[in-house]
């Protein structure tokens, strides 16, 4: 049977299903066969695009596209497979070619690297790349030698696209410059491969490509459609923007939590590309932008970049002008945090964005009632990329001689970074200061330790406070300034991003006006802050008893092998190290009985800290293979196992049978995802529990709350959500959480929870008109937690005190607003929320929730929901830390009384207005508080941010492993 071409929506097996469902009885169609058959569409003049996305004149022994296709390229999205066979089958065919798998997606889908030259150049590409590295790392070689190795070098280009995987326009395009490259019979593209190595990465995200690309399956119908409102072209909920673990691959390049990111990372340290294309798309009504950017622009980007970045733009932009498109630069575009694919501009490169206005497939229908095709959005990013091709070829000696320039500059005495030095002090948190350390190697920064205890200067810590000299302690992580990848490690570890004064002015300006920004992402993004490390900053190159960095080396007990140590009592793994709470949590999913020592102690030999996991062979007599049990999990969490030999602690300090050692309970765990749930918080949490825990769980639709058996589940998340919690779900979920269940909700799903139906703690707005209340409640907290007893005399007295010092009556001069002033205020200070600024969080040490953490936290905070907490519950994080200073008198700030002898400090990195630190102060990040037999926790914020907070990560780890043993009264099965 010969099928025709398909030239119309429907997919080739969709036509043929239809007419093998065709049948004759009795000269007569059959009712099934009517059924299938499909009415053919309008026309529609508007969609077919005049030009050819693919040279004419070619090579005939490479196969074109549409051959492989089954439609010209640019005609619609072409499917992962689809890319994967035609870039495979070009390599097989094209002499000029090195084709590269880098990496594997979490769905098990390749990603290719291609290195398109001559035949010569891809000879020696080995060479290449070692020349390459010699510019990158130029010390020790004259600069005759290097000119030497800039003029042997070709000009190297990166050229990726899809990053996202639903913009999918710039996968296309790369298939057509690949073909073009390839097969183009045309002398110029002979001279330009002569001179260059293209390296394209075709499609940098193919998980998403491929969720993207199946919606647009499920959604095609017979005709096309224009309308940018439907869900073929604006998708349904995961949509297809991220990976499959729906992390925003454009936000990774430097935390590195993806396999996508780390593989494409790994290349870009062997080739320093001299030019880096990132192909995105935007809105659907919008042009087509390109660089170079608006301020703010990070402070660490070479100034030679800005001088490139306009050379490069001139010429795209006369390449547009001369087929009559519409374009723009800046704008919305700023280039301040440097996760981003931009990235690549403080490792050397050229970065050119290019974002194309959104057109899913056939084409999209604008304000001015023309309709703009996908394969015209195709052609745009294509013709954006042979431009700055040609531009690179023009000027790429150039660009290498700033190239060298610049890392000889950051390297000398003169560097900007010559007298700086990075510190990370000691922590018995093996597991997230060797991942830190990873993050740092994986992009060629060098990171040494002390061998002994030295002296350093001009010290400033993370809560802003300056020292003139402190002793650094010997194991601390030393990371000098000045070494090759200054730039990028000062943009990721500094603590504060330099922002201008007139960019400050602009965004004063527009908060007030009508509360839009002139920032694009978050202000404050520092590694150590986002691993929850203490860290400083030192005025100084710290260069004296430094040695290489030696990863700790694991530590298994001899109880590995159950006949080595018949006398121990059990085992214990270091509570303060994150892999713990995996270590309890694969076990108990075993049937292993696991307790947590919630009090630090000493037994025998062994020396630890609260939060510690114990497994105990009295509380598991039936396990005939419990050391070796013990021994995997660790081995899988990479912890160290030790021994306990003895159960009796010195002094007061916990007893093997006491109360200190609590049993945990298995978590049966839940999260809630579709609707209105943040597809990118709901991504991280369940990306967290696959790759810190790697226990059985399920996904619930938040839209079948109120019909699911939630019975089978003691722990249920709520991720992020602009959805509406109806009172049916919110009485769902109050009978689940009474019944024993443990609840958390996070930032929008917190909001949905304070409304007084579920729980006490109260936003800011609905709790400031009984300020006296929670103002008393902080009041206890704070005069709880000191470690001296103020009124020792009063207490010894055998004479009752006439005066008695109340916390809110302490200084009758301190007056504060009144309840109409603190709504006003409120109000006002609102305007003023941060958009992702670190803020210092003070930890209570005595909580459960607690264990694995620092006094103080820090808090990546956006506009989210100020939890107001009182006796009813529990604060177990608040904002802002407090610091000594004696002259410091009582007072009020907002809602609450700051005491004597204390300042509080809010800003650790990014833009805080001074209104909005006034605002956070005080108020609860998280709290906790029981309900009937269960508990309810709930975070202001998002505790888990791109992967990258672990700080506040833990919090949330402790919440789902140990809240059905430690917050909620398990049910006793008789």
């Amino acid at each position: 049977m010969n099928l025709p071409k398909n030239k119309n929506r429907l997919s080739r097996h969709l036509l043929k299903t239809s007419l093998l469902c065709t049948a004759v009885v009795g000269g007569m169609l059959t009712l099934s066969a009517q059924a299938a058959v499909l009415m053919k569409p309008t026309a529609t003049p508007a969609l077919d695009y005049p030009q050819a996305l693919t040279p004419a004149k070619v090579n005939p022994a490479i196969t074109p596209p549409e051959q492989v296709l089954g439609f010209p390229v640019g005609k619609q999205t072409a499917t992962p497979e689809q890319i994967n066979q035609l870039v495979a089958l070009w390599a097989k065919e094209s002499d000029k070619i090195v084709y590269q798998q880098y990496a594997t997606s979490y769905e098990g889908r390749p990603l290719h690297l291609l290195a398109i030259s001559s035949t010569k150049n891809l000879a020696k590409l080995p060479d290449i790349q070692q020349k390459v590295q010699q510019l990158a790392n130029p010390s020790g070689q004259s600069s005759g030698q290097l000119e030497q190795i800039v003029n042997d070098l070709p000009a190297i280009a990166w050229m990726a696209y899809s990053i996202h995987g639903n913009e999918s326009s710039g996968a296309d395009a790369a298939l057509a410059l690949i073909y073009q490259l390839i097969a183009a019979d045309d002398p110029k593209i002979t001279e330009l491969l002569d001179n260059m190595v293209v390296l394209v990465d075709p499609m940098m995200n193919p998980d998403g490509r491929a969720r993207f690309t199946k919606m647009l399956e499920q959604h095609r119908g017979t005709a096309p459609n224009v309308d940018g409102q439907s869900m073929l072209h604006a998708g349904v909920w995961p949509y297809g923007r991220s990976n499959h673990y729906y992390y925003d691959l454009n936000r990774d390049f430097y935390l590195l939590q993806a396999p996508e990111t780390r593989g494409r990372v790994a290349l870009i340290n062997q080739w320093y590309p001299q030019l880096m294309i990132d192909g995105h798309e935007m809105g659907s009504s919008d042009t087509f932008l390109f660089g170079p950017s608006r301020e703010p622009i990070n402070s660490n980007i070479p100034q030679s970049k800005h001088k490139w970045g306009k050379i490069f733009a001139k010429d795209q932009a006369a390449g547009f002008d001369q087929k009559k498109w519409t374009y723009y630069t800046g704008e919305w575009f700023e280039n301040l945090y440097p996760g981003y694919s931009n990235y690549a501009e403080y490792r050397g490169a050229v970065h050119i964005l290019y974002e194309q206005a959104r057109t899913a497939e056939d084409g999209i229908r604008l304000e001015n009632g023309l309709i703009r095709t996908y394969a015209q959005s195709v052609h745009h990013q294509l013709q954006s990329s042979l431009s700055n091709l040609e531009t690179l070829a023009a000027h790429s000696k150039d660009i290498y001689r700033d190239f060298v320039k610049d890392r000889q500059l950051v390297t000398s005495s003169d560097s900007p970074y010559a007298d700086k030095s990075y510190v990370i002090l000691p922590t018995a948190n093996r597991k997230r200061l060797e991942h830190f350390v990873s993050l740092l190697q994986a992009q060629n920064i060098d990171v040494q330790q002390t061998s002994a205890a030295i002296s350093v200067r001009e010290v400033t810590d993370q809560l802003g406070q300056k020292f003139t000299e402190k002793t650094l302690p010997k194991g601390a992580l030393v990371i000098r300034a000045r070494q090759p990848e200054a730039r990028l490690l000062n943009a990721i570890l500094e603590f504060n991003a330099t922002i201008k004064d007139e960019v400050l002015l602009e965004e004063y300006q527009r908060t007030l006006r009508d509360g839009s920004s002139v920032m694009y992402d978050n202000t404050a993004w520092n590694l150590t802050m986002m691993l929850g490390l203490n860290a400083w900053e030192v005025g100084q190159d710290i260069t004296q008893s430094l040695q290489d960095f030696a990863p700790h080396p694991l530590v298994v007990a001899a109880a590995a092998n159950a006949d080595a140590d018949q006398h121990n009592l059990g085992w214990l793994v270091n509570g303060d190290d994150d892999a713990s709470v995996g270590f309890a949590a694969r076990l108990m999913e075993q049937g292993v009985q696991v307790r947590l020592i919630n009090k630090a102690g000493v037994l025998g030999k062994l020396i630890f800290n609260r939060g510690t996991i114990a497994v105990l062979k009295s509380d598991n007599p039936q396990l005939a293979d419990l050391a070796a049990q013990v021994a995997t999990a660790a081995k899988d969490v990479n912890t160290d196992l030790q021994s306990l030999m003895q159960g009796l602690g010195d002094g007061d300090l916990p007893d093997i049978g006491g109360s200190h050692f609590e049993l945990l309970q298995a978590p049966k765990l839940a999260i809630v995802g579709q609707g209105g749930v943040s597809q990118l918080d709901f991504g991280a949490i369940w990306h967290m529990v696959d790759t810190h825990l790697g226990i059985r769980h399920s996904h619930l639709d938040l839209a079948s709350l109120l019909r699911d058996d939630l019975r089978q589940y003691n722990v249920i998340v709520l991720p992020h959500m602009n959805a509406k919690l109806d009172k049916g779900q919110l009485a769902a979920l109050s009978t689940w959480v009474e019944a024993g269940g443990t609840l958390i909700s996070i930032d929008g799903a917190t909001g949905q929870l304070l409304s007084g139906e579920i729980s006490t703690v109260k936003p800011l707005a609905a709790a400031i008109g009984d300020a006296a209340k929670y103002d008393l409640s902080l009041q206890r907290e704070w005069l709880a937690s000191q470690t001296t007893l103020a009124n020792k005399a009063a207490v010894q007295s055998y004479v009752v005190p006439e005066t008695i010092e109340l916390p809110w009556l302490a200084d009758p001069k301190v007056k504060g607003l009144d309840k109409e002033q603190l709504k006003t205020w409120e109000q006002w200070s609102g305007h003023f929320m941060p958009s992702g600024a670190f803020l210092a969080g003070r930890v209570d040490q005595q909580h459960w929730l607690s264990f694995g953490t620092e006094p103080q936290l820090p808090l990546l905070f956006s506009n989210h929901p100020l939890l107001m907490s009182d006796d009813a519950s529990e604060a177990v994080v608040r904002i802002g830390v407090m610091t000594e200073n004696k002259s410091a008198v009582t007072r009020k700030l907002g809602w609450s009384t700051l005491p004597a002898g204390q300042d509080v400090r809010v800003r650790m990195s990014g833009l805080l207005w001074p209104e909005a630190a006034q605002r956070v102060t005080n108020t609860a990040y998280l709290t906790r508080e029981a309900k009937g037999n269960g508990q309810i926790i709930m975070f202001a914020g998002q505790p888990v941010v791109r992967g990258g907070t672990k700080g506040t990560e833990r919090l949330l780890l402790n919440a789902i492993v140990y809240g059905p043993g430690l917050g909620a009264e398990p049910a006793i099965h008789l």
